[in-house]
C-alpha cells in the first residue's frame, strides 16, 4: 500500500514538473520569436532617438558634471585672484589647478557638442544607407527579371537553332549572377537595417518604415575662403587648441605651478609649442573643410551626368515600349530597357546613390569635426574587429 502511494506521488510530481516546463516554454517562445516592428520614422525622429540612445553623448554629458565638480572644488581652494608677485609655490599650484580645471570644464561642453554633431551625422548616413540599400534591392530585382526574360529568350531561340549553345550558356550564367546579386543586395539591406537599428535603439530584426527621402540641393558658397574661416572658427577642436595657448601663457609667469621650479626658457618653449599645435590644428581643419567642399562639388558634377543618363534611359524605355506595342520588339527587349533605367536611377553610382553621398558630404562640410570624429570611431571599430578576428584565429 505504501509503495502504491509513493508511486502515485512520484507520477504526480513528474506530471506537475512537465506541466510547469511546458507552460514555461510556451511563455518564452513568443518572446524569442519576436515579430519585427515597423514604426514609421522621419529623419528628425531618428536623430532624436539616436541622441537619446547614444552612450557617447550620455558619457559626454556626465563629463560636464564631473569637470564642473572639480572646477568648483579648485575654486573653493583658491577663492581669490592672485595679484602678488610670482614665486609662492602654494598659490601657484592652486591657481594652475583652477585654470586647468576651468579649461577642462569648458572643454567638456565642447566635447558634448562634438559627440552630438557626430551622432547626427552618423544617423543621417545610416538612415540614407537603408534607403540606398532598399533601392539597390529593387534594382537587383529588376535585373533578375531581365535576366530571366533573356534566359527564356535564349532557350526558345536555342530550341529552334537560332542561336548557338554558347549563347544559352551565357544567358544561364547571367541569370545565376543576377540571383547572386539580388541575394547580396538583400544581405546588404539587412546589414544596413542592423546598423541603423542599433543606433536608434531598435531590435536588429525590426524594419522601421523610413518616411523621408533625399532631396538634392546644390551647395551654395559665395566665397570659399570666408566660409572656410567661419567653419574653422566654429570648430571645437580649434577652439581647444587656442585655449591651451592661453593657458600656457598664464603658466609662463609661474615658476612653481608643478610643485618644483621650472626654468623660464622651458616655460617659454611650452607656449611656443602650444602655438604651433594650434596653428597645425587650424591648418588641418582648413584643409579638411576645403577637401570636403571639393568632394561635394565633384559629386554635383557626377550627379548631373547621372541625371542625364537616367533621362536618356527613360526616353529609350518609352521608345522600346512603343515598338513592343506594335510588335517590333519582344518582352525581353522591354525588360532590358527597364533594367537600364533602374541601374541609372538606383544602381551603383546611380542618381539616388549620388544624391545620398552629396547630402552626407554637404553636412560633413558644414561640420568637419563631426566628420573626423565619425572616421576615428569607424577606424577604431575596424581595428577592434580585426584584432578580434586575429585573436579568434590564434
Amino acid at each position: 500500500m505504501v509503495r502504491l502511494v509513493v508511486s502515485r506521488l512520484r507520477r504526480s510530481v513528474a506530471v506537475w514538473i512537465l506541466t510547469v516546463c511546458f507552460v514555461g516554454v510556451a511563455l518564452v517562445l513568443p518572446v524569442m520569436a519576436k515579430e519585427p516592428a515597423t514604426p514609421q520614422l522621419s529623419l528628425e525622429e531618428a536623430i532624436k532617438l539616436a541622441l537619446a540612445h547614444a552612450e557617447d553623448v550620455k558619457n559626454a554629458a556626465k563629463d560636464i558634471e564631473r569637470t564642473e565638480e572639480w572646477r568648483n572644488y579648485r575654486a573653493d581652494k583658491l577663492d581669490y585672484t592672485p595679484t602678488e608677485p610670482p614665486g609662492n609655490p602654494a598659490v601657484e599650484i592652486a591657481w594652475a589647478q583652477l585654470l586647468t580645471a576651468d579649461l577642462q570644464w569648458r572643454m567638456s561642453k565642447k566635447a558634448l557638442t562634438v559627440e552630438q554633431d557626430a551622432t547626427v551625422l552618423d544617423t543621417c548616413k545610416k538612415y540614407w544607407d537603408v534607403l540606398k540599400a532598399q533601392e539597390a534591392v529593387k534594382a537587383a530585382e529588376t535585373s533578375l527579371a531581365n535576366a530571366r526574360r533573356q534566359l527564356q529568350k535564349a532557350r526558345a531561340s536555342y530550341q529552334v537553332e537560332m542561336v548557338p549553345y554558347a549563347t544559352l550558356v551565357a544567358a544561364e550564367v547571367q541569370y545565376k549572377a543576377a540571383e547572386a546579386s539580388l541575394a547580396a543586395a538583400r544581405n546588404a539591406l539587412d546589414n544596413a537595417y542592423a546598423a541603423f537599428n542599433q543606433l536608434v535603439g531598435l531590435w536588429a530584426v525590426d524594419r522601421p518604415v523610413l518616411t523621408d527621402t533625399v532631396e538634392f540641393n546644390s551647395l551654395q558658397v559665395d566665397d570659399l575662403d570666408t566660409e572656410v574661416n567661419r567653419i574653422v572658427d566654429a570648430c571645437p577642436t580649434v577652439w581647444l587648441a587656442q585655449e591651451k595657448v592661453t593657458l600656457q601663457k598664464y603658466l609662463e609667469d609661474m615658476m612653481f605651478y608643478t610643485g618644483e621650479y621650472r626654468p623660464y626658457q622651458a616655460r617659454k618653449i611650452e607656449v611656443e609649442q602650444a602655438e604651433l599645435d594650434a596653428a597645425s590644428t587650424r591648418k588641418l581643419f582648413d584643409l579638411t573643410t576645403r577637401s570636403l567642399y571639393y568632394s561635394v562639388k565633384g559629386l554635383e558634377e557626377k550627379y548631373a551626368a547621372a541625371v542625364e543618363k537616367a533621362r536618356l534611359a527613360e526616353e529609350n524605355l518609352k521608345v522600346v515600349k512603343a515598338k513592343y506595342d506594335v510588335g517590333l520588339v519582344t518582352a525581353a527587349d522591354v525588360s532590358a530597357a527597364e533594367k537600364e533605367l533602374a541601374d541609372a536611377q538606383y544602381g551603383q553610382y546611380g542618381v539616388f546613390e549620388l544624391a545620398c553621398q552629396h547630402a552626407y558630404y554637404k553636412l560633413a562640410f558644414q561640420k568637419p569635426w563631426a566628420y573626423l570624429s565619425s572616421l576615428s570611431v569607424a577606424g577604431g571599430s575596424s581595428a577592434a574587429s580585426s584584432s578580434a578576428s586575429g585573436s579568434t584565429g590564434q
